[in-house]
């Protein structure tokens, strides 16, 4: 049973501070995302309409996920991109059926996947691939309602990160806020910069509880992170995504910046390598 938990006010302004300097670079993040890689893939293949289906499709049934999410979507873009001849829909099914990284509630997600390719939504998508680029809430909001869900449901707010990278990928910026998506990457966050106290010896359960028992403590603490950041949550989503992932896996610093492209300004770099470190300050388990 996870103790008492609380917010430490010191502890966030801190990190925000810290992320304030580097959040001009979130665009860094965004174009050197695997999962950005994998969209633009679908645009080159499919054009800006076709992408924008499947992405946003795929998006809303990425949840309980074998594998990493970036592994995942490797996998799905090389899958439909070197199919031919058959549906959008005929396609996504046959993937979802046969990869072995998305089994769990496989009934739940096929539901959901004719729900959405029978959609007004699709069509929109299809038709003006780029419209919901100038606004992303609208989109986020017709998905809540279409698949009876919260416009802050992670899969829902993760289509909508999702259709940004189309957006991006087909040289169109976006316009709007949506919350960034509350799953395991950003709960640990909390937990691990210690802007969430309490949780000594106990992370992951931690983790678990902001993620259900106290899912409107994270979202708002994650909501109050973007505000004092100064950034989109839509945008840092990239940067903590891609931090968290790489304290989740281990892997040194030095390997998300050599993953950045040379984005980073020497001063810049070192100042990525302290907020890495920040991050893990209360990552004992």
């Amino acid at each position: 049973m996870v103790g008492m938990i609380r917010v430490d006010e010191d502890r966030l302004a801190e990190l925000s501070n810290l992320l304030k300097d580097i959040a001009g670079y979130a665009v860094c993040f965004e174009r050197f995302d695997p999962q950005f890689k994998a969209v633009r893939r679908l645009v080159e293949s499919f054009g800006c309409g076709g992408a924008s289906v499947l992405a946003v499709a795929n998006s809303i049934i990425s949840y309980q996920l074998s594998t990493r999410g970036e592994v995942y979507w490797e996998e799905f873009s090389k899958w439909v991109t070197s199919r031919s001849g058959r549906s959008f829909y005929e396609s996504h099914v046959e993937f979802l059926e046969s990869t072995s990284f998305n089994k769990a509630r496989l009934a739940s997600k096929l539901v959901r996947l004719r729900r959405f390719y029978s959609s007004n939504i699709a069509g929109k998508l299809e038709r003006e691939p780029l419209k919901y680029c100038l606004d992303l809430p609208a989109l986020v909001a017709e998905l809540a309602s279409l698949l009876g869900g919260s416009p802050e449901d992670k899969t829902i707010v993760f289509a909508g990160k999702m259709m940004r990278y189309v957006c991006l990928a087909c040289g169109s910026d976006t316009a709007g806020d949506i919350p960034i998506p509350l799953d395991r990457r950003n709960a640990l966050l909390l937990v691990s910069s210690c802007i969430v106290r309490g949780c000594e010896g106990r992370v992951e359960e931690c983790v678990s509880e902001l993620m259900t028992k106290r899912r409107r403590l994270g979202l708002e603490l994650m909501r109050e992170l973007c505000k004092r950041v100064g950034v989109e949550c839509v945008k840092l989503d990239a940067l903590t995504w891609r931090l968290m992932g790489a304290l989740r896996s281990e892997t040194p610093v030095e390997e998300v910046e050599a993953g950045l492209g040379g984005c980073f300004e020497a001063g810049k770099a070192e100042l990525l390598r302290r907020i890495y470190l920040e991050l893990s300050k209360c990552l004992s388990r």
